[in-house]
């Protein structure tokens, strides 16, 4: 068994590895060590999600898919969830969240019962879905303040020197790659640059 951690934030922002100690601390707990760290910025909205499928892809029957909570795998709908934890389960990983004791039990001596994987799978799919409503209520509230703003509220507005920069990288053959390693910036920002450009 091979534990292989997902490690998920939504914007190049926001520190997608600031949980990897956790999740190392978390293994060391139960006596294993983490083979994989797959890390990106990417919404938890998005069924495909490159260093996921990379994770699926790398995995065996019997490994262990590890995240910190259940938002860092899903904020999808419902539908699109189901889809997902398919291709997880047909690949044979077994999903542990690291705040959801009941989910351990893959690391105890003893073999699993039906009864104990019944209400792990419930665990995981009720976690998805307060994972999906949270997503939507956070949204709903954002468009309420915007609407309350009466038009004051501009969006988020582009970092032009980014972009700029990026303009700069690309009129002097950088790759997509070197752009991303030298501005910490990802893929979505330079396409999006080079669209508007």
């Amino acid at each position: 068994m091979l534990i292989r951690a997902y490690l998920r934030a939504s914007i190049t922002e926001q520190d997608a590895q600031r949980a990897k100690e956790e999740l190392k601390a978390f293994g060391t707990k139960f006596d294993h060590r983490i083979a994989g760290y797959y890390i990106e910025n990417q919404s938890g909205t998005k069924l495909e999600r490159l260093e996921l499928n990379k994770l699926i892809e790398d995995s065996e029957a019997g490994d262990v898919l590890l995240i910190e909570k259940m938002d860092r795998l899903t904020r999808l709908p419902w539908g699109e969830w189901k889809t997902l934890k398919a291709r997880i389960m047909a690949k044979g990983l077994v999903i542990v969240v690291a705040d959801q004791p009941m989910t351990h039990a893959v690391f105890s001596s003893g073999e699993q019962n039906s009864i104990t994987l019944a209400l792990t799978e419930f665990m995981l799919d009720l976690g998805a879905a307060m994972a999906r409503d949270d997503y939507e209520t956070r949204h709903k509230r954002q468009a309420q303040g915007i609407a309350k703003a009466e038009g004051k509220y501009r969006g988020r507005q582009p970092n032009l020197a980014l972009h700029h920069d990026i303009l700069d990288q690309l009129t002097l053959g950088r790759s997509y790659s070197q752009i991303q390693e030298k501005l910490g910036c990802s893929r979505a920002t330079i396409a999006k640059v080079v669209k508007v450009a």
